[in-house]
């Protein structure tokens, strides 16, 4: 009972973290973009514009509509836009970036983590890649690699979300704890296994 307890309440503190913890890309970020590359043909419609406004015709006013389907939580939408604006131009890591967070909102974590990934590939120093793509892990159950990712991104100058810290070491100090208590009596627990390479060992009491 008591671990299903403390599944219900990660569930809905996951649920309350996401929409506070995921960072778009600012309007200053947007004059950063990588240059741009000959865009592939067309393999699909447009989406949709929104009512009263024209058909984008550039990956910048793709990246506007989408963001104002991100605004209105239209998140299937704003996800089509920003497929539009990576389709004009594939570098454009506010594109990615946006398009994760969309993909979040629908519960669509691997997708997410894929283009989260994509903008660090572009830009290895975009801290706001690293947040999100914790939130999308943690999202999934993944608390080691969202801490790693929470670590780099403190470490770029990115504000992570204090709750969303604090969710990440409650996780750590509960693993622990079953740990402890799993352990047959006579028996020393089992180490604790590294969590990347590098990583110092845990020390001893």
């Amino acid at each position: 009972m008591a671990l299903a307890g403390s599944r219900l309440f990660y569930q809905s503190l996951s649920l309350a973290l996401l929409c506070f913890c995921l960072l778009a890309c600012s309007s200053q970020e947007d004059k950063k973009e990588a240059p741009k590359e000959k865009a592939p043909a067309a393999s699909a419609a447009p989406a949709a514009p929104a009512a009263g406004a024209t058909t984008p015709k550039t990956a910048e006013e793709y990246i506007s509509q989408g963001k104002e389907f991100l605004k209105e939580k239209q998140y299937d939408q704003a996800s089509l836009s920003f497929s539009e604006a990576i389709k004009l131009n594939p570098q454009s890591f506010q594109a990615y970036n946006n398009r994760g967070i969309a993909y979040c909102n629908i519960g669509n974590f691997d997708r997410a983590i894929d283009d989260f990934s994509r903008v660090i590939d572009i830009d290895p120093n975009f801290g706001k890649a690293y947040n999100n793509r914790a939130v999308a892990y943690f999202m999934k159950g993944a608390r080691d690699k969202a801490r790693l990712d929470v670590e780099k991104a403190q470490k770029l100058g990115v504000p992570v979300n204090q709750e969303f810290a604090n969710a990440l070491k409650q996780g750590d100090a509960n693993a622990g704890e079953k740990g402890k208590a799993a352990a047959p009596q006579g028996q020393a627990p089992a180490p604790v296994k590294p969590e990347a390479e590098g990583k110092g060992k845990s020390k001893k009491k």
